[in-house]
């Protein structure tokens, strides 16, 4: 799956690569377009989060039967319920979901179905090149082996193919990941006459852009809390369920979304990318960095998988997703040296990503570039 490349060999040029992806998206003059960026130090590493880099796959224990627990589910739960344990009493305003704890767990070094991103091209750039605004990062990095990039995501376009996915799923005979997507409502224990209700009512959406697009909102649409979701879900069960049979707005579609990237449902193919969210920000870091999310469903695991991997393709990875592929650009970073002194010359560094007492202090006592 080819993916969108450039080269920036300095500050300027990546800027203007930025730029350029920019301008073939926006739609006029007043509402630039939104883009998400992840900074990498090296360019052929993997958009895959932490959890799936381990040897655990979601693999049914029962082959044959739709069971949606697996080792990888366990290996999710295990750590989540002993970071909840031994941080709950740091948390002012506690997070009030799981993939809101998933947030937190993230930044702080659990492995995770997370990947975060930037809504910052700068802070980004110095993921990116940290390596050499750090003496001891650099001492560790491999030198001269190394080549940088930062990735550029289209969030709101690659939700919309979500969506769009999920109903062209739903009205086709042919088997996928939803053809069973009436069995995500049966927590509601609707009749079949309420059932077959839910699934015109996800059908019936024609066009997403007549009522999920606005001008005024055209930065946002489509892009989502999923914390918040689940929230109301958890909140209000049987208004929940009333609506869903009311087809009003996109409940439908949240639930679904719901079922999927939070509650760990196993898509039996790896049809969907990962889901981008915004999520509460429950530390100054996260804040400082901008940071906004892609959340990872389960993938049941396939025989030929092993293969793949084996070649060094991991099916996992977002830029082996088909849909995924479509929205992903990367820009390579030529001489990482230099756009890391450029970044300092301009009063960008460490400090911008870490807000905290030993980064400051070392910017103080450690203001140069390292290779």
């Amino acid at each position: 799956m080819r993916i969108d490349t450039r080269i920036a060999k300095n500050l300027g040029g990546y800027f203007q690569c930025v730029d350029e992806i920019a301008l073939r998206l926006k739609k006029d003059d007043r509402h630039p377009p939104v883009l998400w960026f992840r900074g990498a130090g090296e360019m052929n590493h993997s958009l895959i989060p932490s959890l799936f880099r381990a040897n655990t796959r979601a693999k049914r224990s029962v082959p044959g039967r739709k069971k949606d627990y697996s080792q990888l589910h366990y290996a999710e739960d295990i750590r989540t319920q002993h970071y909840i344990a031994k941080n709950y009493h740091f948390f002012q305003n506690e997070p009030s979901s799981r993939v809101e704890w998933l947030e937190v767990m993230q930044h702080h070094g659990v492995k995770t179905r997370v990947l975060d991103w930037s809504e910052s091209s700068t802070h980004s750039l110095l993921f990116a090149v940290e390596p050499f605004l750090d003496e001891g990062k650099a001492r560790a990095r491999t030198a001269g082996l190394s080549v940088p990039c930062v990735w550029v995501l289209e969030p709101a376009a690659l939700n919309k193919q979500i969506f769009q996915n999920i109903r062209d799923s739903s009205t086709s005979p042919v088997a996928s990941d939803n053809e069973k997507i009436l069995g995500l409502f049966d927590i509601f224990q609707y009749d079949s006459l309420e059932k077959q209700t839910v699934l015109r009512n996800i059908q019936d959406v024609s066009d997403f852009s007549s009522y999920a697009e606005t001008e005024e909102t055209a930065h946002i649409d489509y892009i989502l809390n999923l914390s918040e979701i689940n929230d109301e879900i958890r909140r209000d069960g049987m208004r929940i369920r009333q609506l869903l049979l009311d087809g009003d707005i996109m409940n439908p579609y949240y639930y679904i979304l719901s079922r999927i990237y939070s509650d760990g449902h196993m898509l039996e193919n790896r049809v969907l990318p990962p889901l981008a969210v915004v999520q509460p920000y429950h530390s100054e870091r996260i804040k400082a960095q901008h940071g906004v999310f892609t959340v990872f469903p389960f993938y049941e695991e396939k025989s030929w998988d092993h293969m793949y991997r084996k070649m060094g393709i991991n099916p996992d990875a977002m830029e082996n997703n088909a849909m995924a592929s479509q929205v992903l650009h990367q820009i390579i970073i030529e001489n990482p040296q230099k756009m890391a002194f450029e970044l300092m010359q301009n009063g960008m560094n460490d400090s911008w990503l870490y807000p905290e007492m030993p980064v400051v202090s070392n910017e103080i006592e450690n203001h140069a570039v390292y290779c």
